[in-house]
């Protein structure tokens, strides 16, 4: 591959096509079914094409489809990349195939014994089979033409035998459509992937070599426009001052366009996809605190509580940290309404450092078995005061309170509408005049605080949007579970201590430390 083709480069000369270290890293790894998140510029569709002309010229009865999300896009990569390569072929080689491309769009290779290979461009997919299909720029296609993207999941991909292969590439574009869908379930994955399953690949800026040893200068930080966010974006991903500024200029050719250079030129996945609107939260804060984020640690199975080790062992019981003795944890539980896979989650955090410490999330759960895992994960962390929403967590609350007898509920208070008499009753509304204060207390807990250790709870805040009336709600298609539960969290926190002191003689128990604090809180 790298002796043969001929390419343009991006100086427009022309040169014989050598793989850069993006290209030559996928090589290496690559499987039958890869999908690719990348940034602009580092040549996966010259590389692609390149391959796959490869591919079809010296293996007999070979069909490869390439497809493209726009017509002039597919014509430009037929003509400019593989018709280039072809047409510039050392004329010895040229002339071991009969070649028709009678069909635009197409080459078909005659090996004169009765066998063919084709390459097709297109920018639709087509049923027939192929050997190898690869999918240029999947999420603009979903974006802009859905029934052409699902065309190719539906049409197009079933057409490649197991033993064939399919890559899809893209930028990314918001969090929706099947290339979002495909590419974060591939990089989630807890597992090897599977013979028909896609293997996530993320090739950001920093891989783009070439262009970064063009600047042989650095722009000194403090030159550059908002320059301190771009000081704490290099301190962030220990960046160099030659590849800052290679970003800056970036940032200058997109029109100073900040949503448009994280998309195009991101240095996570998760800024990859996120697109421009009115978000709820700070987008960069959000983006920079996953790029910190710790993993959940390993716990060995005997410290796991029996009747929660399934669930940890099938990840729906995520753990930071361990529970401490005389640590004072709260709980906020997020009850599933059964709507568009929504998860019942539960979110535990340390009331001193404000860390979540362990999270339950499942939309597989029932909610009965839900308030068992409230009532088990509670205890475990000294009988966590617990708050769970009450819209629809009605059952996991009488489930808490008479079979489980959990002894550190939140209650709310509650005014009769006939005596007007102030009672309280279990569990937290987050509906009507309760959701606003709810949301916006944590609004203030993200800008304030660095303690965010749960990263499906950052991502959610991604998609967590104002809508046309300004009412703070998930994107259509997406969730709040883990928002909502650890709103709960911060919100109800200053019912409960910072931290128990360990007792002086005959040891108390948690709920009447829980009780003297309140007691004494609102003494004073």
């Amino acid at each position: 591959m790298s002796h043969l083709y001929f390419i343009v480069d991006k100086n427009l000369k022309k040169i014989i096509f050598k793989k850069n270290r993006a290209q030559e890293d996928f090589d290496k790894r690559k499987t039958n079914r890869n999908i690719i998140l990348k940034s602009r510029r580092i040549g996966f569709t010259t590389y692609e094409a390149i391959d796959m002309l490869d591919d079809t010229l010296f293996t007999l009865n070979f069909t490869g489809l390439f497809t493209a999300h726009t017509q002039n896009d597919a014509e430009d990569i037929f003509d400019n990349k593989i018709n280039y390569a072809w047409k510039n072929l050392d004329e010895d080689y040229k002339g071991m195939w009969d070649v028709d491309s009678s069909n635009a769009n197409k080459l078909k290779f005659d090996f004169k014994e009765g066998s063919f290979s084709s390459i097709t461009v297109s920018n639709s997919g087509r049923s027939g089979t192929n050997n190898r299909v690869h999918v240029s720029e999947y999420a603009k296609l979903c974006a802009k033409y859905p029934l052409k993207a699902e065309e190719i999941i539906s049409g197009t991909f079933p057409s490649v035998p197991p033993e064939g292969r399919i890559d899809i590439e893209s930028t990314g574009e918001g969090m929706s459509g099947n290339f979002y869908e495909l590419f974060i379930e591939a990089h989630n994955r807890k597992r090897p992937a599977r013979d028909q399953e896609f293997t996530a690949f993320f090739y950001n800026w920093t891989w783009d070599d070439e262009e970064i040893a063009k600047i042989k200068q650095a722009i000194p930080i403090k030159e550059m426009e908002e320059s301190r966010r771009f000081e704490e974006y290099q301190k962030l991903h220990n960046l160099s001052d030659i590849q800052i500024t290679y970003y800056y200029n970036k940032w200058c050719a997109l029109n100073k366009d900040w949503d448009k250079l994280h998309q195009e030129y991101p240095i996570t996945p998760e800024e990859s996809f996120v697109a421009s609107g009115n978000t709820f939260f700070n987008k960069e804060r959000i983006v920079n605190l996953i790029a910190i984020c710790p993993k959940p640690i390993e716990v060995e199975k005997e410290k796991i509580p029996a009747k929660l080790l399934n669930y940890y062992l099938d990840k729906d019981l995520l753990i930071w940290e361990l529970p401490e003795a005389f640590g004072s944890y709260v709980a906020g539980g997020d009850v599933a309404e059964g709507k568009q896979g929504d998860s019942s989650v539960l979110n535990i955090i340390n009331n001193k450092t404000l860390k979540t410490v362990a999270k339950f999330n499942s939309n597989r759960i029932r909610p009965d078995e839900f308030a068992e895992v409230c009532d088990e994960l509670g205890k475990w962390y000294n009988t966590a005061y617990l708050g769970i929403e009450s819209n629809s967590g009605l059952w996991v609350l009488t489930e808490l309170l008479e079979t489980y007898q959990y002894p550190s509920l939140y209650f709310r208070e509650a005014i009769d509408d006939i005596t007007h008499a102030v009672g309280k009753k279990v569990g937290f509304s987050t509906s009507g005049v309760s959701r606003k204060p709810l949301l916006d207390n944590l609004l203030v807990a993200v800008n304030m605080y660095n303690c965010w250790t749960n990263k499906d709870f950052l991502k959610e805040c991604l998609t967590f949007i104002r809508n046309d009336a300004g009412r703070p709600e998930a994107a259509e298609g997406k969730h709040d579970d883990e928002i909502i539960a650890t709103a709960i969290c911060f919100y109800i926190r200053e019912n409960a201590p910072a931290e128990f002191i360990r007792p002086i003689g005959e040891p108390i128990t948690i709920e009447e430390r829980i009780k003297a604090y309140l007691e004494n809180k609102y003494k004073k």
